[in-house]
């Protein structure tokens, strides 16, 4: 399992090994309806500031607002990777796809899950052994992967400070507006083709990773109720230490 669980985190470190690393999505970002005096205040000098003192309070914005989505597609090496991400607190529930392959990831009160479909299981080794997998787990959920380093990779993704870590020195770009919210770019010397837009008004939250290949990832639903973020019932989960000793 080791060579397959290796093959299955390359897709989770191309969305979370780089900060700007971009995905597509047709909605675009929600603008903010209106600043208040207190979201004005917060947002103001932000573009002002160093680039690593914006990135700094997109994160402290982001980790504030209790819980956040994002949604897009990522371009990794021509390939799409189509993320949809629900983020409450410490947990998350959300799915990685490309083309018919798919896993769910799921991590609730200090817990992690994973669910991938068989055509996830194929691509991540082969046909025969893929459907093999699938057929074992039944479509159930698989607790304990994060506890292999390349299984781990995949949850990063979850987390705003491993999502948003620079690669290399940050510079700030242009200034525009992102669905309506003025917002300023945060460029990475490790990956030129790509920006992080963080909002000059209101709080300053990141509003949009864009990249190579018309990637581009949308952060929406600042502070709103989240649902879809529970345990699976124990009847549906595995675990993947049992699996591998039998």
């Amino acid at each position: 399992m080791r060579s397959t669980s290796t093959k299955i985190a390359l897709t989770a470190l191309a969305l979370a090994a780089t900060t700007l690393t971009g995905c597509q999505s047709d909605e675009k970002t929600p603008a903010a309806a209106g600043p208040t005096a207190s979201s004005a205040a917060a947002g103001a000098g932000i573009a002002a500031s160093s680039a690593d003192e914006i990135l700094r309070r997109a994160q402290a914005a982001l980790a504030g607002a209790k819980s956040y989505r994002a949604r897009g597609t990522v371009d990794q090496d021509g390939q799409a990777i189509d993320i949809d991400l629900k983020v409450r607190g410490t947990d998350f529930a959300g799915s990685l796809s490309l083309g018919a392959a798919r896993v769910e990831l799921l991590a609730v009160g200090g817990k992690k899950y994973l669910r991938p479909n068989e055509q996830f299981w194929i691509m991540s080794t082969d046909a025969k052994q893929g459907r093999v997998l699938a057929r074992g787990f039944r479509d159930r959920w698989v607790t304990g992967a994060d506890r292999d380093p390349s299984f781990a990779e995949l949850f990063a993704v979850g987390s705003a400070d491993q999502f948003l870590k620079p690669t290399g020195t940050l510079s700030k770009g242009e200034q525009k507006e992102i669905g309506g919210v003025a917002a300023i770019a945060l460029k990475d010397s490790a990956d030129p083709d790509s920006a992080l837009y963080v909002a000059t008004a209101g709080e300053p939250y990141p509003l949009q990773l864009s990249g190579k290949g018309g990637s581009e990832l949308v952060f929406s639903d600042f502070g709103k109720p989240v649902t879809g973020v529970e345990a699976p019932a124990p009847d549906r989960v595995v675990d993947l230490g049992s699996v591998l000793k039998k």
